[in-house]
């Protein structure tokens, strides 16, 4: 499985989100991670991550999770931009 998990890496990660649901699955799949944080996490940090970010600061440790996240997950990468957007504004 690890082996078809690191194809699937290499072959999917470089390219954009497919537009059919089997590649979007697909491409979920492989930018998957042995540790991976929840929605729910994400949502905890998210304010602070969205303040690193307006900041400039680099995204490290616990955020580059947080960040690997919001890239496959677009419920999240939704609430995130609304987030900066809104943070933008203020």
């Amino acid at each position: 499985m690890k082996r078809v998990l690191d194809w699937l890496r290499m072959r999917l990660t470089s390219q954009r989100t497919p537009d059919s649901m089997p590649g979007k699955v697909l491409f979920m799949l492989a930018a998957t991670r042995d540790k991976e944080l929840s929605c729910n996490d994400v949502y905890r940090m998210l304010d602070q991550f969205a303040e690193a970010i307006l900041r400039g600061k680099p995204v490290k440790g616990f955020m580059a999770s947080i960040a690997q996240h919001l890239e496959i997950c677009p419920d999240c990468r939704e609430e995130y931009e609304a987030l900066l957007a809104m943070m933008k504004a203020a």
